[in-house]
C-alpha cells in the first residue's frame, strides 16, 4: 500500500513539474514567494487552475494562476481589544504590501520582454489605482486585444494583468493577479480517458478499500429559487453553503451525488485516496475530451480548494464534479452530476433528498434538534 501511494504522488508531482515547465520563470518564481507570505486572519494562496477540453485540437489547454489582493481593516476593527487589531493589522498591512511590492517588481521586469503592454497608475484624491496588462505571446495571429470604459487588456497564448484599486472603506484595497499561459496541444491518437472510464476506476479504488456510498438527491426549481433569494427568506437561504454554475445560468437545478465518507481516524487512508483521484483527474485532463473542465491543483480536504475537477458543457447546462470535504468528524468524497445551477445543501454529508426545502435524512444520521 505504502509502495503504490508514493507512486502516484510522484506521478502527480512529476505531472505538475511537466506542466509548470510551460511557465516563465519569473512567474514561478513569483508565486513561490508569495505562498510564504500568508496573513494572519485571511491567508490567500495562489490558485492554479489548468483549463481545456471541448476543442482541444484548435486551442490548447491552458494553466491559470490567479491570486485576489485584500486589506480590508474595516472587517476586523471593532471586533477585538484594540492592542490585538492594531498588531494584527500592522502584520496584515505588511503582508499585503509585500505581496503588491513582489507583483509589481515582476511585471515590470516582464514588460521587457512583452509584445504589447498597457499601464495606467492614479494616485489622487486619496484613491489609488493600478492596472497593467502585458500580452507575452510572439504570434500575432493568436493575440486578441480588448478594452472596457477606462483600460485595456488582452488575450493570447500567454497575458497577464494585475488590477490594484483603493475599496470603499477606509485605508482599503482590493486586487487581482491573473496569469496564463497555453500548454502544448493534445495528440488525438494517444488513447482516452474518459469520465466514465474515471468514475469506474474511483468506484475499483474505493471498492478495494471496502468503501462503499450512498446516493443523494438535491433539487430546486425556479420558484423555489426565487423565494430562497426573496429578503425575507434568509433561513432558506442558509440552508445552502455552495452554488455553482459552469454553464448558462439557470435559476433550477438537479444534482445526483454519490457520496463516499471515511471516518476521522482514516484519515491517512483518505489522503492516500485523494492522491490516487487527484491522480486520476489530471490523467483525465491529458486526454482529448469532448466537453470543456477545469483541474484545480492542490485540492484538499482544507477545501482550499475542494473541488479537484469539473467537466461541463456551455450550452447546455450539464455538469460533472468530484469534490471533497470534511464533515461530521469524517472526510468525504463528492461525485456529483448536476443539471441546471449545483447547489450544495449545507446538510449535504446526512441528506438523502432535498426537494424545494423538503428534506429527507440518510438513515440514523438526521441531526439532533
Amino acid at each position: 500500500m505504502k509502495k503504490t501511494t508514493i507512486l502516484v504522488i510522484l506521478a502527480l508531482i512529476g505531472a505538475v513539474s511537466k506542466a509548470e515547465g510551460q511557465v516563465n520563470p519569473k512567474i514561478s518564481q513569483l508565486f513561490e514567494e508569495l505562498k510564504q507570505t500568508k496573513g494572519v486572519m485571511y491567508p490567500k494562496t495562489p490558485t492554479i487552475i489548468k483549463r481545456g477540453g471541448m476543442d482541444n485540437s484548435g486551442n490548447h489547454p491552458q494553466l491559470d494562476y490567479s491570486l485576489h489582493l485584500y486589506y480590508r481593516p474595516d472587517l476586523i476593527r471593532g471586533r477585538q481589544d484594540s492592542h490585538f487589531v492594531d498588531s494584527v493589522l500592522r502584520i496584515e498591512k505588511a503582508c499585503f504590501d509585500k505581496r503588491v511590492k513582489a507583483i509589481r517588481r515582476t511585471v515590470s521586469e516582464m514588460q521587457k520582454e512583452a509584445q504589447d503592454s498597457c499601464h495606467y497608475e492614479s494616485h489622487t484624491g486619496g484613491k489609488d489605482t493600478i492596472v497593467c496588462s502585458l500580452n507575452l505571446c510572439r504570434d500575432t495571429t493568436r493575440v486578441h486585444k480588448y478594452s472596457d470604459d477606462k483600460f485595456s487588456y488582452f488575450y493570447s497564448d500567454e497575458f497577464l494583468y494585475f488590477v490594484l484599486e483603493s475599496g470603499k472603506a477606509e485605508e482599503s484595497f482590493e486586487g487581482l493577479f491573473h496569469y496564463c499561459v497555453s500548454l502544448p496541444g493534445l495528440d488525438l491518437y494517444s488513447g482516452t480517458y474518459s469520465w466514465g472510464d474515471m468514475n469506474d476506476d474511483i468506484e475499483s479504488l474505493m471498492n478495494e478499500h471496502g468503501i462503499s456510498h450512498r446516493n443523494a438527491f438535491w433539487q430546486h426549481d425556479d420558484a423555489y429559487s426565487h423565494a430562497v433569494w426573496d429578503d425575507e427568506e434568509e433561513e432558506e437561504r442558509s440552508a445552502w453553503i455552495n452554488i455553482v454554475n459552469y454553464g448558462e445560468y439557470a435559476y433550477a437545478g438537479v444534482t445526483e451525488a454519490k457520496i463516499y465518507s471515511l471516518t476521522e481516524d482514516q484519515k491517512p487512508l483518505a489522503q492516500q485516496l485523494l492522491a490516487a483521484i487527484d491522480s486520476m483527474a489530471l490523467r483525465f485532463t491529458n486526454s482529448w475530451q469532448d466537453r470543456y473542465y477545469e483541474y484545480h491543483y492542490g485540492a484538499s480536504f482544507k477545501g482550499n480548494p475542494s473541488t479537484i475537477l469539473a467537466v461541463y458543457t456551455r450550452q447546455i447546462s450539464e455538469t460533472n464534479s468530484i469534490q471533497v470535504r470534511v464533515a461530521d468528524h469524517s472526510y468525504h468524497f463528492l461525485i456529483l452530476y448536476t443539471r441546471g445551477t449545483e447547489w450544495l445543501p449545507t446538510e449535504w454529508f446526512c441528506l438523502k433528498s432535498f426537494i424545494n426545502g423538503k428534506k429527507e435524512y440518510f438513515e440514523g444520521m438526521k441531526p439532533r434538534e
